[in-house]
């Protein structure tokens, strides 16, 4: 993805977690991992990296870098709620850094939900 398309994305309008129904706290993830897999290469791999270890090769030019999915005390502070509407919306929507870029506009709803399923793989199981 380039840079110029990663700016677009960082145009897009971002909503905050705060915002969403309450329904949000019984948000179930209703996604397919491998397929995440292959979302993630396409979407996310050049700045979180294959493994996501935060080291994909635009994870150079950015601060803050992006996060290391595999360091467990990252994603195991957020719910499957946060994870979905981060890739979603982008990283203001949940608080983190504006650099993550929203993917709602991108990705159909499956690929969303399927791309969060990969990512929570890295940490294990959500916060309640």
């Amino acid at each position: 993805l380039g840079l110029v398309a990663v700016a677009a994305l960082l145009a897009t309008t971002v909503v905050a977690v705060e915002n969403y129904p309450p329904a949000a706290k019984d948000f179930k993830l209703k996604g397919d991992a491998k397929a995440g897999k292959e979302v993630f290469t396409t979407y996310c791999a050049s700045c979180h990296g294959e493994s996501g270890k935060g080291d994909g090769a635009a994870a150079a030019a950015l601060d803050p870098k992006p996060a290391n999915l595999t360091d467990k005390k990252v994603l195991l502070k957020r719910s499957d709620w946060e994870i979905f509407v981060m890739i979603r919306d982008g990283g203001a929507a949940v608080g983190r850094s504006p650099m993550m870029v929203p993917w709602g506009s991108a990705l159909k709803e499956q690929q969303l939900h399927d791309v969060a399923a990969y990512v929570r793989k890295f940490s294990g199981k959500p916060k309640k």
